[in-house]
């Protein structure tokens, strides 16, 4: 036995158990993919001057480009519908569709050409934080158009997006049971929206009464009258300390104001989101009925407004936007007018007294006005409607003409299918155009879609897709170091508990740096898919992270580090575990693959988790309660090595990990350190004694007299019968 071995062999003797104190080391070209197998599809409606729908359209009166390039129609589709969401209502033709291949048969004419059942239409009705008046409105508009009785080929489902999403009614073609879904809706905080609204009024006319009270007094008291002099003195004390008192309730109804306007969105594109997915399942055309009085167009909620579009064009989800503001005779502008107004009268204020009386930034005035002006139809709604082919209604309380307006658009429209010219997978939008070669044709269909290898652009954030985009390249990227694992912890509550960690550290980011406000950003994401052995996604795991400071800062931004921690749950089987770290700023990344093995549970013997390296332990005062996180032993975190090297100039030992599950009466333990496949060292582990269905150990083994290179730790445990083995292996470097 060498001189080394021999001192691996002695510390393993006196491993210790629970000790996870000691810190192991301190910190300090695009896809080429064939596009032969890729039909990109295009739902389009096409109107006259008049607004009647075109119904004798032929594919060589079509043309369609993407990023503006010609592309070569592979199909045109012509279809017919028999009924809409109301019964009887609009078209009378038979249920059936007319498929004409160009390429094919174009020599053959219309009427010969091969007649199939086309699958019927499905559209969501959708109320989304109605007011009293707007929503009384809406479900009048909409009962007086679906029938009372009668089934329909059209399904139907009614949603509320007050509290992400709320299934009224599920899809189904009984017109009684969506009747009844749209009856049973309540205005959302009606009597408490007015009521803010109103002491807001109040508060700014009775804060510009007291700042002319003091703009009016200039009489100069006598100094000589004492009591006059003290009279005026409290008399503008009272009327400063009432001002405060003004502005202090303003700055707080404001500040709920731009929260419960922040939380409303996040319920509306959550809401939205939920439902293109229940949508998406349908075969056929797909359509969402929205009622909205505004969809807030913040950084972050114009991002996920994004996805919404992202995701409807993936799922060919037709949305048609009804603004509730109009069916209103209050105008749409008017809260963008009196929040302009107010801006201008504290900002002349402000400039008259040479003091800031809000008490708060002015830009936060004037990120008011913008706000609240982005609430406009003619925004968000608009953007959202037109971008997934369908359009917006606004100004008006007549609703009719808009119902029979969707349903023709379900009854009658063309199908377009092309394979793109441009084939490469990388994440980007890709423009569609649609023009149909005959005077006042009024086109109507999806602006684009995101260039990604599979159709689960639904689930996936805007920051994911072109992450997955470069997930999917081959050879995989590997810009800059990366270190990803998954550890198994068969609890038996969660027998398919799976850690999931990966680290990167932020020098390898690219940041900008905006010199005009002295400032520095950078974005990664991080995005984890994991495969079955079928190769389908199970799993796909990901979070946005958003670097910024002041540019003084920078080198120190660069010394960071992003970790990134899930905890899927598994069914047993064989897992790829695919980890891509994507640098948007610096458009690249770095790819990693691992292989997961979820082991059956064994409730006849002992089961033991993965071997766990820890790069460094951390106290934690509020520790989740014992056994629910699989890496806290006690009030300590355990942060796992997840390949990093270990350096010998800052660390002289390596703390390993386990969790021992079942009976662990009478279990034995040992170490094996291997080296190229063969043994330098073996030694018992002690373990403690434990009576309960779960024992956790934290061992440490020395490394400083061990030469640089590759090894693996072996813990082997048998209780007699049963025996199992777990390993892991750790780099050494000077």
């Amino acid at each position: 036995m060498t001189r080394s071995s021999a001192a691996v062999s002695a510390v393993l003797l006196l491993t210790i158990a629970g000790d996870p104190g000691v810190t192991a080391q301190t910190g300090g070209s695009r896809p080429a993919y064939s596009s032969s197998a890729t039909a990109i599809l295009v739902d389009v409606v096409v109107r006259d001057r008049k607004g009647r729908p075109m119904i004798d359209l032929s594919a060589a009166e079509f043309e369609i480009a993407e990023d503006g390039v010609a592309q070569k129609l592979d199909s045109f589709t012509r279809l017919h519908h028999g009924g809409g969401i109301g019964v009887g209502v609009a078209w009378k033709t038979a249920q059936k569709s007319v498929a004409i291949m160009p390429t094919a048969s174009s020599d053959r004419p219309a009427g010969t050409a091969a007649e199939n059942t086309s699958e019927e239409a499905t559209t969501a009705i959708v109320f989304d934080h109605l007011s009293s008046e707007s929503l009384s409105l809406a479900q009048r508009a909409t009962l007086d158009y679906v029938p009372k009785s009668g089934d329909s080929g059209v399904r139907v489902g009614v949603f509320s997006t007050d509290a992400g999403a709320r299934v009224l009614q599920r899809y189904t073609t009984d017109r009684t049971l969506v009747r009844k879904a749209i009856q049973q809706l309540v205005p959302f905080g009606t009597s408490v929206e007015d009521q803010k609204t109103e002491r807001i009024d109040d508060l700014i006319n009775r804060r510009r009464e007291l700042l002319g009270e003091a703009a009016a007094t200039t009489t100069l008291v006598p100094s000589g009258n004492a009591a006059a002099i003290s009279q005026n003195t409290s008399a503008l004390g009272e009327r400063e300390m009432e001002l405060r008192q003004v502005q202090t309730e303003l700055n707080m109804l404001r500040s709920f104001d731009d929260f419960d306007r922040t939380y409303k969105g996040y319920d509306t594109s959550l809401g939205l989101l939920a439902v293109v997915r229940s949508l998406a399942e349908y075969p056929g055309r797909k359509t969402i009925v929205l009622f909205s009085e505004g969809l807030p167009a913040s950084p972050v909620l114009s991002a996920k407004l994004d996805r919404i579009i992202d995701a409807a064009n993936g799922a060919n989800v037709t949305t048609y936007v009804i603004d509730a503001n109009g069916l209103r005779a209050k105008s749409a502008l008017t809260n963008t007018k009196k929040e302009l107004d107010t801006f201008v009268e504290e900002r002349l204020g402000q400039l008259a007294s040479g003091t800031n009386r809000t008490e708060q930034p002015l830009a936060m005035g004037f990120e008011r006005v913008e706000d609240t002006l982005k609430l406009d139809s003619r925004t968000g709604l608009a953007r959202l409607a037109e971008w997934t082919g369908g359009f917006l209604v606004e100004d008006s309380n007549n609703l009719a003409s808009a119902f029979r307006r969707i349903d023709e658009d379900n009854q009658f429209h063309y199908l377009l299918t092309y394979s793109p010219k441009n084939s490469v997978l990388d994440g980007k939008f890709r423009a569609i155009q649609v023009k149909v070669r005959r005077p006042g044709a009024q086109v109507f269909a999806r602006k684009g879609y995101r260039a990604v290898a599979s159709p689960r652009g639904i689930d996936a954030g805007s920051y994911e897709i072109p992450a997955l985009a470069m997930l999917d390249r081959t050879p995989l990227p590997n810009a800059f170091r990366v270190y990803a694992a998954g550890f198994t912890f068969p609890d038996p509550a969660r027998p398919g508990l799976t850690p999931v960690i990966v680290h990167v550290g932020t020098d390898a980011l690219r940041f900008a740096i905006d010199q005009q406000r002295a400032t520095y950003s950078a974005q990664a994401a991080v995005v984890v898919r994991i495969r079955d052995g079928r190769g389908r996604a199970v799993e796909t795991l990901s979070q946005q992270y958003v670097l910024s400071g002041d540019a003084k800062d920078l080198e120190a931004a660069k010394k960071g580090e992003i970790l990134f921690y899930r905890e899927p749950d598994l069914q047993s089987g064989v897992y790829t575990m695919e980890t891509i770290v994507f640098d948007a700023i610096g458009q690249q990344g770095s790819a990693r693959v691992a292989t997961l093995n979820i082991s059956k549970p064994d409730a006849s013997g002992i089961d033991m988790s993965s071997l766990v390296l820890v790069r460094r332990g951390e106290d934690v005062s509020n520790a989740p309660s014992e056994g629910a996180a699989p890496l806290y032993v006690g009030h300590t975190l355990l942060y796992p090595n997840l390949g990093e090297p270990i350096r010998k100039s800052t660390a002289t030992e390596l703390p390993f990990y386990f969790t021992l599950y079942g009976s662990t009466r009478g279990v034995t333990a040992r170490a094996q350190l291997l080296r190229n496949g063969e043994a330098v060292a073996e030694a018992p582990v002690p373990l403690a004694e434990s009576s309960g269905p779960r024992l956790q150990h934290v061992g440490r083994i020395p490394i400083d007299a061990l030469p640089l290179g590759t090894y693996e730790l072996r813990i082997r445990v048998t209780d007699g019968t049963h025996d199992v083995s777990r390993t892991a292996f750790f780099t050494l470097q000077q």
